[in-house]
């Protein structure tokens, strides 16, 4: 499969299961600085595609938003986080926006009617909150946590069901990981760092 933006957007369109996958198969099996290099034009195509009436076609182009997710911070990792930790001539910044045009697509489609759609939204959102976690933005995923607490508040019952799930996938990475286990267990972990640091 050719990757260019008519050959991935003939295949999102076509309503064919296979084809769907296959394409999105190929671009998450894509090295990250080829999906990088695609991401502008790719992303443009993804947002044309989701205004469409089809549920199906809509969610297939948030799975192939989540693939064509550059996530190059992945590159950073071990290295100091600046510029030139970062493969080629990107920069912090550039992938800053990858992560919030993608949020904001995320969270478009947290509002969508069809419940396929809410859901693959939900799972996308959790790569964010990592890439956040890695780069130590702490800020940034507050605010995560903060938009879709209010998003939760705003919709109806129906849609927040998976606005919540998304937040817990945003909170899982926000949070120490003491805070995911009971009380009684923190507090007797606590203790015995406490007696063995004595």
């Amino acid at each position: 499969m050719d990757h260019t933006r008519e050959v991935f957007a003939d295949a999102l369109s076509s309503g064919d299961t296979e084809r769907v996958n296959r394409a999105i198969d190929e671009i998450e099996n894509t090295e990250l600085e080829e999906r990088a290099a695609l991401f502008d034009e790719c992303f443009e195509m993804c947002r044309d595609l989701y205004e469409a009436d089809d549920g199906y076609q809509r969610q297939s182009v948030i799975r192939f938003a989540a693939g064509l997710y550059p996530r190059l911070a992945y590159r950073t990792v071990g290295s100091d986080l600046t510029d030139e930790a970062l493969p080629d001539e990107w920069t912090l910044d550039e992938i800053a926006t990858h992560r919030e045009r993608l949020w904001d697509l995320y969270v478009d489609a947290l509002r969508d009617d069809d419940g396929r759609v809410r859901r693959a939204a939900a799972k996308a959102i959790k790569e964010l909150a990592l890439t956040a976690e890695m780069l130590e933005a702490e800020d940034q995923l507050r605010s995560m946590m903060d938009e879709l607490e209010a998003l939760a508040e705003e919709c109806e019952d129906s849609k927040r069901k998976h606005v919540e799930q998304a937040y817990e996938n945003v909170a899982f990475h926000a949070e120490k990981p003491f805070s995911l286990l009971p009380d009684g267990l923190r507090d007797a972990l606590e203790g015995d760092e406490q007696n063995s640091g004595r």
